[in-house]
C-alpha cells in the first residue's frame, strides 16, 4: 500500500513542476473528479484547467472555490452531455483550438440508473458510453496533445473499478452488449475494455501513460443523480461499509498522486510526474514492470482479476477490443 504520508509528499512536490500545468477533467462538478480538481489547484503553479459537465450551477460553485483555493488557476466550464459522443468530438475540437499541449486527461463521467439498455440517438447504451465509449473517444481525440506534453507529465486516468473483471459477465462476441445487456455487464464490459483499450493505447503511444484506477468505498456526488429507493439503498451500503470507508478529500489526494507520480511511467521510460523517493516503479497491467498501462486500487498498488486479463489475453481480447472501439467510433461518425 502506497501510505497517505507518501501521496501527500509527492502531491506536496507538484510545486516543482514549471507553472501552467494543463488538465482536463470530465465529470469533474462532484465527487472525486472535484476532489481531485481542488486538489490540482492546491498543489500546482498556475495550472490551466478544462472541467466538462452538465451542471452549470455545480460548476459556478466550483470555479469559485478553485478561484479561493489558487487565484492564479485558469479554469474553464464546458457545458455538455456526454451520452452522445459528437458532445465529446465537440469539446475536444474546442480545447484543441485553444492548447498545443495536454499534461492530464481524468475522467469519471458515469452516470447512475438501474434502468435496462438505454439506446442514444448514435444507438450506443448510456451507461456503456459514459463509462466506456466517451471517455476512450476523449482519450483517442487528445493523444495529440498529450504526446506534445512528453517529456513532461503526459497521464491519461480512468476512474472505474479494476478488478472487477468478470469471465462470467463478459462477451467477447458482443462488446456492445446488445443482446446480452445487464447492469452488471455493462459494468463489467466498461472495465474490461478500459483494461484492454488502455493497453493497446500505451504500445501505440509509449510517452503516455494510462491508469486506470478504482477508488475504493467512496461517498461521492455520484449518487445525487440516482432515484429516490437507490439513493436510500445506497447511503444503508454506506453505513454499513463506514469502517471501510474512504474521505473523499483523501481520495482526492489519492487520484492526485496517480494522475502525477513517476511510479506511473510511460511505456517509453518518460517518468514524467514528481519523484516519489523509495517508492518503486509499479506493475503494469501485463505484470510488466513501467508498461505504460496500470490498473491500481485505492492503495495505489496493481489491481486486478488477473486470471479473468490472462484467459481473454489468450483469445486475442485485447484487439478485438480495440477495433470494435474503433469501428464503433467510425460507426458513430457517418
Amino acid at each position: 500500500m502506497v501510505a497517505l504520508d507518501a501521496v501527500r509528499a509527492s502531491n506536496a512536490k507538484l510545486r516543482q513542476l514549471p507553472p501552467g500545468l494543463v488538465a482536463v477533467f470530465l465529470g469533474a462538478t462532484s465527487g472525486i473528479g472535484e476532489s481531485t480538481l481542488k486538489q490540482l489547484c492546491r498543489h500546482t503553479i498556475r495550472p490551466r484547467v478544462y472541467i466538462v459537465g452538465r451542471s452549470q450551477d455545480a460548476a459556478n460553485r466550483i470555479l469559485s472555490e478553485l478561484k479561493a483555493i489558487q487565484p492564479e488557476a485558469e479554469a474553464r466550464f464546458i457545458q455538455k452531455d456526454l451520452t452522445l459522443l459528437k458532445n465529446a468530438d465537440e469539446v475536444c475540437e474546442e480545447i484543441k483550438a485553444n492548447e498545443t499541449k495536454l499534461n492530464l486527461l481524468f475522467m469519471t463521467t458515469g452516470t447512475m440508473s438501474l434502468k435496462g439498455r438505454d439506446e442514444t440517438s448514435e444507438g450506443l447504451d448510456r451507461k456503456l458510453t459514459t463509462n466506456y465509449y466517451a471517455r476512450m473517444r476523449f482519450t483517442q481525440q487528445l493523444l495529440p496533445l498529450l504526446q506534445a506534453a512528453s517529456p513532461q507529465l503526459s497521464r491519461v486516468v480512468s476512474v472505474l473499478a479494476p478488478g472487477e473483471e468478470s469471465l462470467t459477465s463478459f462477451h467477447l462476441d458482443d462488446l456492445g452488449l446488445k443482446n446480452n445487456f445487464s447492469l452488471r455487464t455493462a459494468a463489467c464490459h466498461a472495465i474490461t475494455m478500459t483494461d484492454f483499450a488502455f493497453e493497446e493505447m500505451a504500445k501505440q503511444h509509449p510517452t503516455t501513460s494510462f491508469v486506470h484506477a478504482y477508488p475504493g468505498i467512496v461517498k461521492s456526488g455520484f449518487i445525487k443523480e440516482a432515484g429516490f429507493a437507490l439513493k436510500t439503498a445506497m447511503n444503508a451500503v454506506y453505513v454499513l461499509l463506514a469502517p471501510w470507508k474512504i474521505d473523499i478529500q483523501e481520495s482526492g489526494e489519492r487520484h492526485l498522486c496517480a494522475a502525477t507520480s513517476a511510479v506511473y511511467p510511460a511505456k517509453s521510460g518518460n517518468e514524467g510526474g514528481v519523484d516519489m523517493g523509495n517508492q518503486k516503479v509499479m506493475k503494469g497491467s501485463t505484470g510488466e514492470i513501467g508498461s505504460g498501462a496500470y490498473l491500481i486500487g485505492s492503495d495505489g498498488e496493481l489491481r486486478a482479476n488477473a486470471k479473468a486479463l490472462k484467459e481473454l489475453r489468450s483469445k486475442g481480447a485485447g484487439l478485438q477490443i480495440w477495433e470494435h472501439t474503433m469501428h464503433t467510433f467510425e460507426t458513430v461518425n457517418k
